[in-house]
């Protein structure tokens, strides 16, 4: 079953992208009269707010806009970062990634004397099992705007969220997302997945600004929905209105942009269509000012591989599978004819090729491998590589399996349950080993001097009781023994 718990996101687009027009300084000619300095434009960001992996890269334009709404194109831009430590930006406006993190990229012009400047708020984020929607956001003063996730899974699973502000004087948010701005700077939300593996977070970086300090005829304009998942099968029309000054609504007419057309485009009425799984930025344009709305395509088929976790002991085997689902809006359809080919990346360092598997997905792990280390298993679809998932394994660390003196009457050890052993990690309770030392007539021997101990105990743990604890989803074998005399094992699976 197919959980979609996506949100149509309140995502303001932007307006004038952060015009905030400093303040220049006056100088005195010969004749002491003052030349004109007079703010007569305010610059804008075309790119607006964004985020990107680390394997993206971006490149920013301004323009300038006048008080009738005429655009022009500045000449001799600088371009400035707020970190290098997590990107450069050249004087082009090209971004180069150092590091995951957030920043605010500033265009700075000077025209006629007088400076002006426009920031915008720019996420590099490593991909993250959901997203969250806006993935960046720039508003002014005042406003609010409610987060929502987007996360696929076949199982019913439900992102549960906390959110944090790191600057509650820039911008609030509540338990439930709803993002407020309090006063013009930037901070960053970080959403965390806590009910998911490894609660996973997601930051977005927010730059609340100011009112423009020169009367535009257009403000500001909202894209309508601000933010929208589609699937290939879909279509979306977006509107826009745009706004004075004085909040009133201005009758104008629109130019629609995608950012990116190999994932979505869009015609001159705001009609998206969807091309590629993937996240792009729509955008309506009117004198000078650019609204957007963040739009996400929804991969149509989802793999996953089973188990996604999985500790095995160093030599053992492991079979995994992997299920193809077909998604639409309501529906996650199990496929078949599918045919997938499976791999485990290699290094040519032994320390870190610690395993293989072959064409059906049996992983065996090497004698050899280091307990603890990890690798992927993944596969993807033989004919499309980009339809694929992947799964950790970990080499299961050993316990250190010490029989002891036993007892020289034991001749031989019985478990009597069942063989494979199932345990559910969730029950956390231990479960009793039940083992019996024989002499070698067949009587029961009344103090065996048993031991006990475990090949993997990164997925099972045992006492000198023979209580057994689950710890991780694997396979561990279970050693009972009695000296040099005797010794029985068992397997124990752990699952969910």
């Amino acid at each position: 079953m197919k959980n979609l718990k996506t949100a149509f996101v309140y995502f303001m687009a932007l307006t004038f992208l952060g015009m905030t027009v400093l303040s220049s300084c006056k100088k005195k000619d010969d004749d002491d009269n003052d030349p004109d300095t007079t703010k007569k434009y305010a610059l804008v960001i075309e790119n607006g707010a964004q985020t990107i992996n680390p394997e993206q890269t971006i490149t920013y334009s301004a323009k300038l806009v006048d008080v009738n709404g005429n655009v022009t194109t500045p000449s001799g831009v600088t371009w400035t970062t707020s970190s290098t430590e997590v990107c450069t930006i050249s004087g082009a406006g090209v971004v180069g990634v150092v590091a995951s993190g957030t920043v605010t990229i500033t265009a700075s012009v000077s025209v006629d004397g007088v400076t002006y400047t426009a920031s915008v708020p720019l996420g590099i984020m490593m991909p993250s099992v959901f997203a969250v929607a806006p993935s960046a956001i720039i508003y002014e003063v005042g406003g609010s705007i409610q987060l929502e996730t987007v996360y696929f899974s076949p199982t019913a699973t439900v992102p549960s969220c906390t959110f944090t502000s790191s600057n509650t004087a820039v911008a609030t948010v509540s338990s439930g997302g709803l993002v407020t701005f309090t006063g013009v700077g930037s901070c960053g939300i970080t959403v965390t997945a806590t009910n998911l593996d490894g609660s996973p977070s997601v930051i977005v970086p927010v730059l609340v600004v100011g009112v423009p300090e020169i009367t535009l005829p257009i403000v500001r304009i909202e894209v309508d929905p601000p933010s929208k998942d589609l699937f290939k099968n879909e279509t979306q029309t977006l509107t826009a209105t745009a706004y004075n000054g004085e909040d009133a609504v201005v009758s104008t007419t629109f130019t629609w942009k995608s950012l990116d057309p190999n994932i979505a485009t869009v015609n001159a009425s705001g009609l998206v269509t969807p091309l590629k799984t993937g996240k792009t930025y729509i955008q309506a344009f009117s004198d000078g000012i650019i609204g957007q709305a963040e739009i996400i395509v929804n991969p149509d088929t989802l793999v996953v591989v089973d188990p996604i976790y999985f500790s095995i002991p160093q030599g053992g085997t492991k079979q995994f599978t992997a299920t193809a689902y077909h998604i639409t809006r309501t529906t996650c359809t199990p496929m078949t004819g599918i045919t997938f080919d499976w791999m485990i990346p290699t290094y040519g360092i032994s320390v870190f090729d610690i395993a293989t598997v072959n064409a059906t997905g049996l992983v065996t792990l090497k004698t050899d491998a280091m307990p603890g280390m990890t690798t992927f298993v993944m596969a993807y679809d033989h004919n499309n590589m980009y339809v694929g998932a992947a799964a950790i394994i970990m080499v299961g660390i050993a316990s250190d399996c010490d029989c002891g003196a036993g007892n020289a009457a034991v001749s031989s050890i019985v478990i009597s349950n069942s063989d494979p052993l199932n345990i559910s990690l969730m029950s956390g309770v231990p479960t009793q080993l039940n083992a019996t030392a024989y002499n070698s007539t067949g009587g029961v021997v009344s103090a065996p001097a048993l031991a006990y101990c475990s090949d993997n105990e990164t997925v099972a743990t045992v006492n000198e009781s023979g209580e057994i604890m689950a710890v991780g989803m694997g396979t561990a074998t279970i050693t009972v023994c009695s000296g040099t005399y005797a010794s029985e094992t068992i397997t124990v699976n752990v699952n969910l």
